[in-house]
This record gives C-alpha cells, structure tokens and sequence, in this order.
C-alpha cells in the first residue's frame, strides 16, 4: 500500500508539472520587457562661420548735390554684425531704420571745380548661424496674420499674385493640401523646377518667370512669393549675398521668408533650400527693393570684398560703428628701405581692401616692382615687397627668415602671403611663423620655387599643421615673379578658383588642406607630426637637415676614398668641411678654407724653431686659427662681405688639425704632397657640396629620413670592399699593360 500511494504521488506531480510546461501561467512575479531600441532623431546643432566683408562705393563728384542709400546688414538671430565701420571722405553721413531693415545715406556735396572719384567703405565682421526651422504642421485657418504681416498677403508691381494665372496654378497644385507646410512644399517645389535664366537682363517679375518656367533667382523668388500670397500664406524677398572666400562680386542672390504659426520660414528655390539657410547666406535686406538708391546722373560704382575669417579674429575685434571722415589728401603712402642685400618697398592705401606681403630672395627688376605698386595702389590695397639677395641658401632662408620675424605684424594682417624663392628657402622662412605660433587663418600663403614635390609635400604639409591657413598653394618650380603674381592676385582680389588662375599661366600647384594630409601613409604622417612638434619647441628645421645630411656627405667621402681612391686630410675634416661650406657658400668658403689653411701653416712654420711639444703646439695653433678666422670676421663687417661675418661656422679645432696634417706631410712627404692632399680635400668638398645641393638633400632627408638606411647600408658594403681603387688602376695601367702584352 505505502509503494502504491507513493507511486500515485508521483504520477500526480509528473502530470501536473507537466501541465505547467504546456500551458504556463501568470505568476505574481514582476516582468520586464525591455523596450526596443528605435533610432532618434537628434537636434540638428547650428554650425557658425565667421566673415570679413567690405563693401566699396565709388562715384565721381557731381556737380550737384547727391545723395545715396543703401541697405546694410544687420542682427537678426541668425546673423550678428560684429563690428561695423562706415568710412566716408568728407561726407554728412546718416542711419535709418524701420525694424525690418537699416539703411545708411550719404550726402555728397557739388565738386568744386574737376570732377574726382570719391570712395565710402563699409567695413563688417559678421557672424552666421547655418538655420532649420521645420514647417508648422497647421491648417490654413489656424495660420494667424498679425496686422504688421497683412501687407505681404498684397499684390506689388513685380510680384502679380492676384493674376488669374498665378491663381489657376495655386489652384491646380494645391489641389487638396490642408496644411500650410504641404502647401509650401508644393509650391516651393514647382518654383524650384524652373530653369536659371539665359540673360541677367531677363525679365524677373513674377508673372513674367512663371509664364517663361525660368528666370534669375530673384524672378524665381518673387513667383513663390506670389503663389505664396495667392495661397494666403503671408511671403516677403530677402537680398542678400551668398558668402565666398577670397571674392570680390557685385552680384546678390534673393531668396523667400514665408509666414507659417508665427515665425518666418526660409525658402530658397534657385538654391534648393527648404526651410533652411545655410552659413553662407548673408541677409542684406527684406522686401522687394533695390539694394541702392542715388540721384539721377551719379556715376556710381560698386563691389563687394568677402574674406572668410575666425571667431577669434572676429569676436576679440572692439566694436565701433561710428563714422570716420577721412582728410582730404594722398590715398596710398609708399615706404622703401634698402641695404646692399636685404630691400623694403611698402604700398600702404588709406583704407585698404586687403593686405598683400610677397617676400623673394631673387632681385626683382624696377620694371616688375613699379607694376606691382601700381596695381596695389589702384586697387587699393596694401603691399609689402620683402627681398632678401645671398648666394648661399643658408644664408638667404636665414635672412628670409629674419624678414619673417621682424614683419610678423604686417604677415598676420595680410589676406595673402606670396613667397617666390630660388629653392625651399621660402618654405623654411616661414616655418618661422610656426615657432612663434602664428596662425594665419584668414590668409592665403603661396610658396614657390625649384625643389622637388615630395619636398614641397612635406615641408607644405608641416607649414599647414602649424599655420592652419585659409588655403596653402605649393608650387614646386621657378615661376616668374609676376605669372605668381597675377595668378595669387586673381584668386584673391577677382576670386577666381586657384587652379583656374593658375592655369592661365601654366602653373600647377598642389593645394594642401586636411584632405591631402590625410591621404598620406602613417609613416609619412608620423614624420609631418615630429618635425611639426620640434618647430613648435623652437628647433630650426635648416639645423635639423644640416644634422641629417653629415651621414650622406660622408658616405660620399667614403666612395671618394674607398672606390675612387681620393686621399684626403682624414675622414672627418671633408664632412666638417663640406658642411661649412653649405652654409657660406662654395666660394666664399673656398676663399675663408684657403685663407685661413695659408696664413695657419705659414704661422705654424714660425713655430718650427720653438720646437714646442704637440700638445703645446695644436694649443698655440688653436689660437692661432682663432685670431686669423676674428680678423676675418672683423673685416667682413668692414668691407660689407655677409659671408666673412659668418667664419664661425669653421670649426677651429678642424682647421687647426687640417693644418698640422699640412705641415706634417710637407716635412715627410714634400710640398708637393701637401698641396696634393689639399686640392684632394676640397675636390672631395666641392663635389659634396654640388652633389647634395643639386639634389636637394637636405630637405629631402627631412621628408625621407628613411633614407639613412640606405646609406648606411651603401657603407657597410663599401667597408667590405677589397678590390683595386679607379686611380689604383691608373697608376698601374702600364704595368697591366706590358703584363698582358708578354
């Protein structure tokens, strides 16, 4: 009984968690579902750009009085004018504003007696706002129009909206649309499909577009205004500018502001923006207007100057929106400064449209400097001729660079830096802005000159880390002065696209920017970033080659020794040597290398009767030396010769030991010998020296200093060599030669 009751217990319990498996159900226990993740969408956060933005009145003296007005810029939310100055010459100068627009008039007084041409000057910073205002999902009825915004529901002369056609075409695209955004869409969509107009004289009302299906932006503007209206949904123009660094226009762009629940709605058909605005847009004004209003028969003329700038340039600027009135008299100044090597012509306009410094190490002909200053001072903008003349290329990029330093004031206020040099001598002058930190974000800095383009990459690149510009153009050739000129002047006064103008003088020039650094390999990247880092830290980058480029000259030493056969003053003395060399010049170093060589043995021969221990007599030499390369000194800076002034760069206790191993090999070997062994020495000197200038191996190894590798390698296999040297195999040509012929 008690294993047949136990049994029944079991089969019970089986049976009933069985049925708890196939049928489960709720339990008091707490259940969580956690809920799916569905992607949001995230606030869009307005990005801000900042301008610079002159805009020139000019007109010849009326004989009558005149008056002119023009709509300016101001703050409406999206944008903020910064700054803003008015410059007129001699001018009663008033504002006006209605709380949609601000206008500025002028009151010119009759001329004299000759006519002249006169200038006024609205200088801005200005900062924008990129906009997106999604449309109120509203009915019509629900659109409320304050009394202040009933007058855009009203036909105008331009824009038509109570024509009958502009009424059918409401009617037949709206067709059941309830809501304001759909109507606006609808409407903003047809207008947008029309085709840019042939002529910018065509005519741009709206009945006028809307029958042809094309027009300027302005005409396609003012057909969404009157579809708009017509539909009863309240629409206003907007003149404005669409915003382009380093452009000089006269053209403005119109776009629409529709009224929907309380806010006006940017709608752009020409440029396809739909409730949106980009950073770019600059509002002039709002309404159907003209931008400019003059008395009949003033010949006025006018232009706008757009600079791409930075919030700290912008933002740190002290405001100051009050009229300046300028002094009758000269509109440009001009400066010069000239020593026998280093020159300074200056162009300085009264209130310049831009800044221009170009710096070169080349003599600029009278003929190129006179047409330069003519155009600054008929264009009116500043400019700066830097000029820096010395054969040694060390010595040109170290007074290049001395240029840099003192004109930091002058490079920092320029919108273009234009640096035309024989080879990279510009590229390291400027490296200078980089120990200094100096950004130049405003500026357009182009380098020219013979060097190779992988050079020009990596020295180009490491400029832009440090500089961050608004472009930098690397040319990696000689170009005339004047086709470097026109091409940076085109790009930056016309706003003409850099590679357009450079191709008009068949200029190709790399363009860096973030992009082409980017793309190159980590390796290359890695070597941008050390030498950017050891600018910043103040280490020269001309030293740095110097430092890199001993192992290649001593290679070069070794194949003159090892294959060639070229005895020399040692191993060291040649390296040492060829390095003054690179830095004086060859053929002052030549000079200073004979020089001190001929008067140290002569001396040193005046010591022979002392019969001074060796220790004693390198201390007394060494002294010696040091007197003779001071009196060279000290004569360089008598006779005007840069290169003596520079003897240092000799090592004393080099010249001191070249010297003592003349000396040594006269007595044991003859004069001749020594004299041998002195040509050979600067023989192996100079062909170093072509060799790694011709090259361009400075800077090369900069770029590549991978490159050691190999020439440590080159090394180690010429320390295994143990053949016959060429001149050994001149030395025994005859003997060879009777040889075979037995």
């Amino acid at each position: 009984m008690g294993l047949l009751a136990a049994a029944a217990l079991a089969f019970s319990f089986l049976a009933g968690a069985t049925r708890l498996w196939a049928e489960p159900k709720p339990s008091p226990e707490t259940q969580l579902y956690p809920a799916s993740e569905e992607p949001r969408s995230k606030p869009v956060k307005p990005t801000k750009t900042y301008w610079k933005v002159v805009v020139g009145l000019r007109f010849a003296e009326p004989q009558e009085p005149a008056r002119i007005k023009m709509f300016v810029p101001m703050s409406d939310g999206r944008q903020s004018v910064v700054s803003r100055r008015i410059v007129g010459e001699n001018l009663k100068q008033e504002e006006g504003s209605d709380g949609t627009n601000l206008w500025s008039v002028w009151h010119v007084g009759a001329a004299a007696k000759e006519k002249g041409r006169r200038r006024v000057a609205i200088e801005m910073a200005i900062e924008i706002s990129d906009l997106h205002l999604p449309p109120p999902e509203v009915s019509p009825k629900h659109n409320q129009v304050p009394k202040d915004v009933a007058p855009y529901l009203q036909p105008s002369a331009r824009i038509q909206s109570r024509d009958p056609l502009v009424g059918k075409r409401v009617r037949t695209l709206v067709g059941g649309a309830t809501r304001v955004d759909e109507i606006a869409w609808t409407l903003y969509q047809y207008s947008a499909s029309f085709l840019p107009a042939q002529t910018a004289d065509a005519p741009a009302d709206a009945l006028s577009v809307l029958k042809a299906q094309r027009g300027t932006s302005a005409g396609r503007s003012r057909v969404l205004v009157a579809l708009l209206r017509n539909a009863g949904i309240p629409a206003r123009l907007v003149g404005g500018l669409r915003l382009k660094d380093a452009q000089r226009k006269r053209s403005t762009v119109a776009w629409v502001e529709a009224y929907m629940d309380g806010r006006w709605i940017p709608l752009d058909p020409a440029g396809g923006h739909f409730a949106s605005l980009p950073n770019n847009y600059l509002a002039l004004y709002r309404g159907d207007l003209p931008l400019i209003t003059h008395t009949a028969g003033l010949e006025l003329d006018y232009d706008f100057l757009i600079h791409r700038s930075t919030r700290k340039a912008v933002l740190e600027k002290p405001e100051s929106e009050e009229v300046v009135e300028e002094t009758p008299g000269e509109r440009t100044r001009e400066q010069a400064w000239q020593t026998e090597r280093v020159s300074t012509v200056a162009v300085y306009a009264d209130r310049p449209v831009a800044s221009v410094l170009l710096m070169s190490d080349d003599t600029i002909p009278d003929g190129v400097a006179e047409r330069m200053t003519a155009v600054a001072k008929e264009r009116e903008f500043d400019l700066v001729l830097l000029n820096a003349r010395f054969e040694s290329r060390y010595f040109r990029g170290t007074y290049l660079q001395k240029l840099t330093s003192a004109n930091l004031p002058l490079i920092r206020a320029s919108h273009l830096v234009l640096v035309s040099t024989r080879d990279e001598a510009g590229l390291y002058s400027l490296l200078e802005l980089g120990e200094k930190r100096v950004a130049l974000t405003d500026a357009r800095i182009v380098v020219a000159g013979s060097f190779p383009l992988a050079v020009g990459k990596t020295l180009g690149a490491v400029l832009f880390s440090l500089t961050e510009p608004g472009e930098l153009v690397v040319v990696n050739r000689r170009t005339p002065l004047l086709s470097l000129w026109e091409m940076a002047l085109a790009n930056l006064i016309d706003g003409v696209p850099m590679e357009a103008a450079a191709s008009r003088w068949g200029i190709r020039p790399l363009v860096m920017s973030e992009a082409q650094v980017a793309s190159f390999s980590a390796w290359r990247r890695a070597v941008i970033w050390a030498w950017t880092r050891a600018v910043q830290a103040q280490v020269p980058l001309q030293a740095l080659s110097l430092i890199l480029v001993l192992p290649v000259i001593a290679c070069l030493v070794v194949i003159g020794r090892t294959i060639i056969g070229i005895e020399t003053f040692g191993t060291f003395a040649p390296v040492i040597v060829c390095v003054a060399f690179l830095m004086t010049g060859l053929l002052w170093g030549l000079v200073i290398f004979v020089v001190i060589v001929g008067l140290g043995v002569l001396l040193r021969a005046a010591l022979q009767r002392l019969r001074l221990q060796l220790v004693a007599r390198l201390g007394v030499l060494l002294a010696m030396v040091a007197a003779i390369m001071a009196g060279l000194t000290v004569a360089g800076a008598y006779l005007g010769i840069g290169a003596l002034l520079n003897v240092s760069v000799f090592p004393m206790v080099i010249m001191s030991a070249v010297i003592e191993n003349f000396t040594t090999s006269q007595v044991e070997r003859g004069t001749a010998a020594a004299i041998k062994l002195t040509f050979n020495t600067l023989l192996m000197c100079t062909a170093s020296y072509v060799l790694v200038e011709a090259a361009s191996l400075r800077s090369l190894l900069l770029g590549f200093p991978e490159l050691l590798l190999i020439v440590v390698g080159a090394e180690v296999a010429l320390g295994k060599w143990r053949g016959l040297r060429l001149l050994e195999y001149l030395r025994f040509y005859d003997l060879v030669r009777s040889g075979a012929g037995r």
